[in-house]
């Protein structure tokens, strides 16, 4: 394996939620925070496994410390994505679904509480963005750090 240098997150976003990586959205994103916690250089971003990395993992049936020791190991963007290829239970279909799902307005009470507080939060820190058109947790990620994002 060769030696991977983690992103600086205190001064770079990571990469987007919803571009794929391997055909995972999701996927690059939760390695470039991983990578970056074990730098050190993980900033304000909430460490491995978050809310939406146990969402993800759990939709293909990876566990999280096995996740994490791969990277933690020095695997590669290529090297990770064989190994989760290998090791999670969703096909082609599900990939597909979970993609549409991260873009799905939020209904759920509880997470949608949750969402119009991050929202507010976000609209009070920086009064440029438009938080109104956000109805889920990708679209206000890609808000936030300058990703394009459909619906936005």
């Amino acid at each position: 394996m060769s030696t991977i240098t983690a992103l600086d997150l205190t001064k770079d976003y990571p990469r987007s939620p919803l571009i794929p990586l391997g055909g995972f959205p999701w996927l690059a994103r939760m390695i470039d925070k991983t990578r970056a916690l074990n730098a050190g250089k993980l900033g304000e971003y909430k460490p491995f496994p978050c809310g939406g990395d146990q969402t993800f993992l759990g939709a293909y049936g990876v566990d999280a410390a096995a996740f994490k020791a791969k990277v933690d190991g020095g695997a590669s963007d290529d090297e990770i994505v064989t190994w989760f290829t290998a090791n999670h239970v969703a096909n082609g279909e599900a990939i597909a679904t979970y993609g549409q799902r991260m873009l799905t307005p939020i209904t759920d009470p509880e997470y949608l509480g949750y969402l119009e507080g991050s929202k507010a939060e976000l609209a009070a820190a920086r009064p440029e963005l438009d938080v109104a058109k956000v109805t889920n947790f990708a679209q206000l990620i890609c808000l936030e750090e300058g990703h394009a994002c459909p619906g936005l």
